[in-house]
């Protein structure tokens, strides 16, 4: 990864976030399931794996998005509009996302604020006061991340999709 060199600490290249092409589909697979089993959230032979790897559903059915830094995909994320398939808490005056994965050898260099940051402007331009999302309880790295920028609990709006598996809602203004 290219960049430039400040006090010492090497800048990475900027980021874009931009729509997902054909041709992304198969690296924004990759980074989602890798994120998800380097955070410990993806145990094998798990059914949401398969969800994870079927971004051409995604791309169909919702807004699948990819970050791209130096002309390589480096993380995805998938806006749920209302009516998605996707869609799990979203309410209208909100954009709701999901699957938010940065590849993990380039965690910590600004991708997933970017992405965040990009949800933040399409919610903004739709009218949306409010972005949403749902972490695994046992997701803390994410539910740290999460509120590191900004974003608080509703605990009332909390689901369990599957025995074992809790959800807690998140939400932040925009």
């Amino acid at each position: 990864m290219s960049g430039l060199v400040c006090k010492g600490h090497a800048v990475p290249p900027p980021v874009i976030v931009r729509p997902a092409l054909p041709a992304d589909l198969d690296e924004a697979a990759r980074i989602s399931v890798a994120a998800y089993a380097a955070a410990g959230q993806l145990e094998e032979a798990s059914a949401y794996g398969r969800t994870l790897i079927d971004t051409p559903a995604r791309h169909r059915e919702a807004v699948l998005l990819v970050a791209e830094r130096d002309g390589r995909v480096v993380g995805t994320v998938t806006i749920c509009p209302n009516g998605s398939p996707f869609a799990e808490i979203g309410r209208p005056g909100e954009l709701e996302f999901r699957f938010l994965a940065v590849d993990p050898p380039v965690w910590g260099t600004g991708v997933a604020d970017a992405l965040v940051a990009e949800c933040d402007a399409r919610a903004r331009a739709q009218g949306a006061t409010h972005l949403a999302i749902c972490v695994r309880d046992t997701n803390a790295g994410a539910a740290a991340m999460y509120a590191r920028r900004g974003f608080t609990r509703m605990p009332e709006r909390d689901w369990s999709p599957l025995p074992g598996v809790d959800l807690l809602a998140l939400s932040r203004p925009v």
